[in-house]
Parts: structure tokens; sequence; C-alpha cells
């Protein structure tokens, strides 16, 4: 029996037995609380709720290993952006006509870089693709009217600065992403929506401020309690992480809350931040830096990820409104238990959401479908937790 099927069971069970126990009661509203993550594959052909209400797949599904179309790629974003939508709205209704949407990515390497300290390898870069499908998604409904892609990479600096000819913002990788560097992107899509503004901002030299940790500091070597934060984190009105699936010797995985480990400046903590990771384990330092801005959305995937230092091509998107929530399904996805996963139990005791995936509504393929298990990096264990 699937996970879906036996939810919907249990659903049906726990109400007849309180329509035997209580007398009925009409409310007079709802409201949608429960979190909702979209899954979709490349092969996705459709499917049903827990209802029974029938879901649209794609239209031209591919198995989840194929080489795959810029097109083919956007319409897995686009889909897995619309199965995450609650009743009420979805990712457009949430953001304002004239709002300022941060989308940060995650770059650790670029192509090309002379003498470059981490290689780039398939997987372990945002694709641009997908941001471009994520912006194009939101400007085509006028859908903010400023938007700003950062990352604040620790090992490249722009090229202004570095005097390399290339960088993470212009590589064009090589030839992977159809060529699509992170410029052109801009480039194209100030093109395309005029009227809207469109640009690049390196979080290591962004104007920045020393703040408190919002709620408390959890970094056990912070003895401030603070930490140096780009002010384009702390003034945006939406802020969207996207990252691919990649294990972590750290943390087990790094996925969308991981990648906050970029906004903290290099300009501040060096290059590559090795003052930042004095102030506690990865796990407690990139809850502490979400706690600034949390994700108002996150994407997860991508047509390639990262199992150590190794390529793996697997074609899942995971789209959701809650960070938590994307990278506890998304890890499932990987075959870690999210239960095991530190940042995920830190992020959630903060309120930030719930890592239960029995507890979230999945939508689109089944995690058991998506399902591919990456092995453990060398050394790291899950971490059971306290009592």
């Amino acid at each position: 029996m699937r996970r879906r099927e036996f939810l919907a069971l249990s659903a049906a069970a726990s109400v007849a037995g309180a329509q035997q126990q209580q007398p009925a009661v009409v409310a007079s509203a709802t409201v949608d609380t429960t979190p909702r993550v979209g899954i979709v594959l490349s092969s996705f052909k459709g499917g049903e709720e827990h209802d029974g209400t029938p879901l649209k797949g794609l239209d031209h599904p591919r198995p989840a290993d194929a080489d795959l179309t810029g097109a083919e790629l956007d319409a897995m974003v686009r889909r897995a952006i619309e199965l995450a939508a609650l009743r009420n709205g979805n990712l457009a209704t949430a953001v304002e006509a004239d709002a300022w949407v941060v989308v940060k990515t995650h770059i650790p390497s670029c192509y090309g870089l002379p003498g470059a300290s981490q290689p780039y390898i398939p997987g372990s870069v945002t694709d641009p693709r997908i941001v471009k499908s994520l912006i194009s998604y939101l400007a085509g409904q006028k859908r903010g009217l400023r938007f700003t892609v950062v990352e604040g990479s620790a090992g490249w600096q722009p090229a202004e600065r570095s005097g390399q000819p290339v960088d993470g913002w212009n590589t064009d990788w090589g030839g992977a992403f159809d060529g699509l560097s992170y410029r052109k992107m801009i480039a194209d899509l100030a093109a395309r929506f005029p009227g809207v503004r469109f640009e690049i901002v390196d979080l290591n030299y962004a104007e920045s401020i020393e703040l408190p940790v919002p709620g408390k500091a959890l970094a056990h070597n912070n003895s401030t309690g603070t930490y140096r934060i780009p002010k384009v984190i702390q003034q945006c009105d939406r802020l969207i992480s996207i990252a691919p699936l990649k294990t972590d010797p750290a943390a087990g995985v790094a996925l969308t809350i991981a990648n906050y480990l970029g906004i903290a400046p290099g300009s501040r903590y060096g290059f590559p931040k090795n003052d930042l990771m004095k102030l506690g384990s990865a796990d407690e330092v990139m809850v502490d830096l979400l706690s600034y801005h949390p994700a108002d959305f996150a994407i997860a995937g991508g047509l390639w990820a990262l199992e150590g230092t190794a390529s793996v091509h697997h074609n899942l998107v995971v789209a959701g409104a809650r960070p938590v929530c994307v990278d506890a399904v998304a890890s499932a996805a990987m075959g870690f238990e999210p239960a095991g996963l530190p940042f995920l139990r830190l992020a959630e005791r903060k309120g930030f959401g719930t890592r239960e995936v029995d507890a979230i509504w999945t939508r689109g393929n089944e995690i058991e479908e998506a399902l591919h298990r990456f092995q453990r990096p060398p050394g790291w264990q899950p971490q059971a937790e306290k009592r």
C-alpha cells in the first residue's frame, strides 16, 4: 500500500470514529494549515489526490534519467509550483505585484576558473534554467516588480574583484544548462519583461549589517548571538531558496536550508568562510541564518544531483512554501530519514515547519516513486533526537 493511500484510509477511519462518538458540528469556515509540497519526476504522468481528485501529469513525460530540454525542465518546475499551492492561494498570489523578490541560488563552484578550489561537477550548482522558470512564472503573472538573484560563494569571487576572466555569474558552464550563464539569464528576462527590474547581487560584498539572531542563536560558539547579514536579505519582501540535491559530510544532505550558508558575506567571514564555521556546527549556523528571513518558497532538485563528488542523473523537482517541509520530503526522496537530520529538528523547533513527512501533503509523485537512495557521506551518521 502506498503512503498516500495509507494516509487516506487513516484519515477516513479517524473521521468515522469521530462521527460515532460526537454530534455533528457545522463549521462556518475551514483554514488550510497542512503544508503542501509538490514532487515532480520527469516521468510524471498524473495521479490523484487522497480523495480521488485527478491530478494532471506532464504533457511530455520522460524517464527519470532522460536528457531533457530546457522546455521540459520548465514544465517540471511549473508543475511542481502548481502542486505546492494551498486551497486559498499559490505562489503567485503570495507575491505582491510590486514586491521585491530575492532568489537565493547555490553556486559553490565555477566552470573554467583557473586553480579553483572547488571544481564544477554536474549536480553541484543550482541550474539557472530553474531560476529562470521560477522568475518567468511570477513575472508572467505580473507578480513582483524587482527580482534580485543572489549568492555569496566560498569558492569564487566576482570577476571585477578577482581579476579572473570568469566567475559564477558569467560562466557558460561548458555548455551545460544549454550554455545559459546567470548574466545571460538576467539579460533575457529584462528583454522579455520590460518595466521589471532584474539584477544580480554578490552577497560577499553587498552592503551588510550586524544583527542579533531572531529568537536566539543556536551556534554554541557565537557568544555575541549576532551575524553579519546582507541588507538585501533583510529588506526584501519575498525570499526564494533554490538548491540542487546534494549529500554533505557535515549535515548529511545540503538542500534549501543549507543554501543559507551562502548569505554570510565572505568580506566578513573570509574565503572559504572559515570564521563562519568556527561559530558552531553547520546545522546550527544554517538554521541561525535561516532565522533572519525564512524562505517564502523553496525548490530543491533539478536534472542532476551530487552524491559526494559523483554526479547523479535524477530528474526531480520538489517545491513548497516551507523550506523545512521541502527539505524533509527531498531528503526522504534521497533515502535519508528526516528525523536523523539535526538541522531539520532545529528548524522545526524554531517554528519553520514540520519535518514529519506524514504530516505533509505531498502532491504529484509519491515519495516512493521519486526515491533514489544516495550513499551516506563517509563519517556521517544520523543523530537520534535526545530525550
